[in-house]
């Protein structure tokens, strides 16, 4: 079981306080880290040491979007290498959306739904497919 932190990247405070109570009713052991600006995230993920289970992105977000995020990530081979898993969490999905998030690369669209039952099914949904999931190991780029 991997248990390497989330990343967690929105910057709506009401979400984060029902992701971090609905995730004290899971049993999962990893930590979850919230960022409200994804240039924190691409500083954090320079670090080699620092392997993320899952990068959970919102669309919407200060001075750079999710896809402006998503395609740096993209743009940056060391961190391609690390297989880490990212997903779209969003409070809108137009189609345009979910097409422009897999074009990007992402590994899902998710729409965050008004109850704590519909937010705890969606996160069980995440996370036990990633558990279950086999990704390439981390190899350097030389």
């Amino acid at each position: 079981m991997n248990t390497q932190p989330i990343l967690i990247i929105d910057d709506d405070l009401d979400d984060k306080e029902f992701i971090q109570e609905v995730w004290k009713e899971l049993p999962y052991l990893n930590e979850l880290m919230f960022f409200t600006h994804p240039q924190d995230v691409l500083i954090l993920l320079k670090d080699e040491q620092i392997i993320p289970f899952l990068i959970i992105s919102d669309i919407n977000l200060p001075t750079m979007s999710g896809f402006e995020f998503k395609r740096k990530l993209l743009g940056d081979t060391a961190l391609n290498y690390k297989s880490i898993p990212f997903v779209f969490f969003s409070g809108v999905a137009s189609n345009e959306q979910i097409q422009k998030s897999y074009e990007l690369g992402s590994n899902g669209f998710f729409v965050k739904n008004g109850s704590i039952a519909e937010l705890k099914e969606t996160f069980i949904t995440i996370v036990e497919y990633w558990q279950k999931s086999k990704v390439p190991q981390l190899r350097k780029v030389e």
